[in-house]
């Protein structure tokens, strides 16, 4: 009777695997990046690049480009000019010139959640300037634009100033209620790419950025962080100059309460940190000099918290989550009213900042 069993579902698996279409390596395109340009006259400029493996062992790269009004057409538009069926099974990352991310990216976004081949852990990024041509140039730094686009993005998570991004995280955060999605932004410095700040959402469209600095607040703010450095200005007496704290561990709190119906929140920050460079004049044997470099971190940290913040209310966009945190603490919430608030809303800002090490320099 068990050898009936395993043989019925040895059957079924042979089915179901006969069902899967095959795609086979040498007979398709491997599209590793997709990038969106908005043109004149509502016009859409969609870019495509993709690896060729050489004999020789070398992997160059190739890209193609093609107009339409929509960018379903142009995938149809791409594939007149390639010699290969073009597969989104390999693609690591997709461009939105900031002009075309203005009108809304929702339809390119679903479109690559409801397709097999792609992964949730795509990437998606905001350019300041041409997608086309960032794709399109030659870089030192790597072959290979989606690869090198892709490390960066993961190792400035992984160290730096940059939150937790993919398509999963965009979607999550565009369909809760009560939170805003957001995205980075690249550029392109000569031949090297560079993370130039975080793209803010309202719904699908762009509506603003913070620079990279900020974002080392707002990786903290969004959800903890045990990663990224800031550069304090200092200043005793006369003498000037910079140091440099690494985060060690950074978590925020949020409290929330109702006055006259409207939520009124206290934000406070926690940052554990370490001083990875410092001036030659400042002596960090005197703990005085610790403090100075404690408390200046603190009052910036604090300052900067408290800009963003405003600028989030001022362009009406809820990246934090602040809807979110009122949503769970309420049966019955009402998010139209919750937007209505929300840019006069009070939002009280507070900051703790330990430096646990020092005399660290990179």
């Amino acid at each position: 009777m068990m050898k009936m069993k395993s043989l019925f579902i040895v059957s079924i698996l042979f089915l179901l695997i006969g069902c899967v279409p095959k795609q086979i390596i040498d007979e398709v395109q491997l599209i590793h990046a997709i990038g969106f340009d908005e043109l004149p006259n509502h016009n859409i400029k969609g870019t495509i690049t993709y690896p060729i493996f050489d004999p020789d062992g070398t992997v160059r790269v190739e890209s193609l480009s093609a107009v339409s009004h929509t960018s379903r057409f142009i995938r149809s538009k791409l594939n007149t000019k390639s010699p290969k069926t073009l597969s989104t099974g390999q693609l690591r990352i997709v461009l939105f010139n900031h002009k075309f991310a203005k009108k809304g990216i929702l339809d390119i976004v679903n479109s690559l959640y409801r397709d097999p081949n792609v992964g949730n852990r795509l990437y998606l990024s905001v350019v300041e300037g041409s997608a086309n041509e960032l794709l399109t140039t030659k870089y030192t730094a790597a072959p290979l634009p989606s690869i090198y686009l892709m490390d960066l993005i993961e190792q400035n998570i992984e160290s730096e100033n940059l939150p937790k991004t993919n398509l999963h995280v965009f979607l999550y955060s565009y369909y809760g209620e009560g939170i805003d999605p957001f995205l980075p932004i690249v550029k392109t410095e000569k031949k090297a790419m560079r993370l130039e700040g975080i793209a803010l959402f309202k719904d699908d469209k762009y509506a603003g950025k913070i620079s990279h600095i900020e974002s080392f607040v707002f990786k903290v703010l969004v959800d903890g962080s045990k990663t990224g450095n800031y550069e304090v200005e200092l200043k005793k007496g006369k003498q000037k100059g910079h140091a440099v704290v690494r985060n060690i561990k950074g978590t925020t709190s949020y409290k929330v309460k109702k006055v006259n119906g409207v939520p009124e929140f206290d934000v406070k920050l926690k940052i554990l940190g370490e001083i990875h460079e410092y001036p030659p004049w400042l002596n960090l044997e005197e703990k005085p000099n610790i403090d100075l470099v404690e408390n200046t971190f603190k009052k910036q940290i604090n300052k900067d918290a408290k800009k963003i913040i405003a600028k989030f209310q001022r362009l009406n966009v809820d990246p934090l989550g602040f809807g979110d945190q009122v949503r769970r603490r309420e049966k019955n919430w009402d998010f139209k009213r919750f937007q209505e608030q929300y840019p006069d809303m009070k939002i009280t800002v507070s900051t703790e900042v330990e430096i646990v090490e020092s005399g660290v320099i990179e």
